[in-house]
């Protein structure tokens, strides 16, 4: 463990704690959320770290329009469709924040005013955020490999359509927090093979069953302190990785996000939380497995990733 990543964590969520234990519940939700996406982009797409304006913008956008299916389906999958693209100068995996607030907005409609309250709360997390990603963590370089164009193309289509259909599951399943599902497909895809195809595979659905195993897991806890130090135990593992697991990275993210936006578990056991998301789940696994592996199949084997 690196001794200075309780400091960054401190700092992290230093006002999300201060919010929360001064009873101001609903605006250390938001808070957190938005220094933890801000921080994302700042240190995975360091060259657009400023677009961490946009979280609180996109995810107003999906909770205004979530009512119309068209239009939060159309956002979505535009996002989703920029995020595969962006693979082209290996910032997918940074923009995949813009992505979570598009999809944790499209699950939490309500009125506009309601709506302005919860973004203001997120502008405040992600400027915090981007501050700290630009100043204290200036020198944290975390940006994927560079795909050619034409695999970001080909990249942007698969998770569009991959996106568009975890979404559509996640929103007949009706399980609690069920945006998680979109978010942790996109999260934990991967635009090239790295190493083995059986191996790349691989590392795709266990991504995507290890982040619903570990939802599952801090939701068999309802005390807020026990979400709380787990929640800490899952960051500090994040800040402690060492490059060549970096990968860890993407299956952590749903989790973190589940724990940052819900103090409490909205269900009775693991055991109802798992029979309610796994019809929904399942069909997804299978359809990421299959879209990899046609797109990797498809895509040609020299040249694949920039220098």
């Amino acid at each position: 463990m690196k001794p200075h990543a309780f400091l960054v964590l401190a700092i992290i969520l230093g006002p999300t704690a201060l919010a929360y234990f001064s009873g101001h519940v609903a605006a250390a939700h938001y808070l957190g959320l938005g220094s933890i996406l801000a921080l994302q982009l700042a240190l995975l797409a360091r060259p657009v770290a400023a677009f961490s304006i946009l979280i609180p913008a996109v995810y107003a956008a999906a909770a205004i329009t979530a009512q119309s299916t068209d239009g939060v389906v159309a956002l979505v999958v535009a996002i989703a469709a920029a995020v595969g693209a962006s693979s082209s100068q290996g910032l997918h995996r940074g923009l995949v924040a813009l992505l979570a607030a598009a999809l944790l907005g499209s699950f939490e409609p309500g009125p506009a005013a309601d709506v302005m309250w919860r973004a203001g709360f997120l502008l405040a997390g992600s400027t915090y955020g981007f501050l700290v990603g630009i100043t204290m963590l200036r020198h944290v370089h975390l940006e994927a490999r560079s795909v050619h164009p034409q695999g970001a193309l080909g990249y942007a289509a698969l998770l569009a359509v991959l996106a568009l259909l975890a979404w559509f599951a996640a929103r007949i399943g009706d399980f609690a927090h069920n945006w998680w599902l979109p978010l942790a497909v996109v999260a934990v895809s991967e635009p090239v093979v790295t190493g083995s195809l059986r191996q790349s595979m691989a590392r795709v659905a266990l991504g995507l069953a290890a982040s619903a195993l570990l939802i599952g897991i801090i939701d068999a806890f309802d005390p807020p302190l026990i979400r709380g130090i787990l929640l800490v135990g899952m960051l500090l593992v994040a800040f402690s990785l060492d490059r060549s697991r970096r990968w860890a990275l993407s299956l952590l993210l749903a989790p973190v996000l589940v724990l940052l936006s819900s103090h409490g578990a909205p269900h009775e056991s693991a055991l109802v939380y798992g029979l309610s998301f796994l019809p929904a789940f399942l069909p997804v696994l299978v359809a990421t497995c299959l879209g990899h592996f046609v797109f990797w199949v498809l895509q040609p084997a020299p040249g694949r990733v920039a220098a």
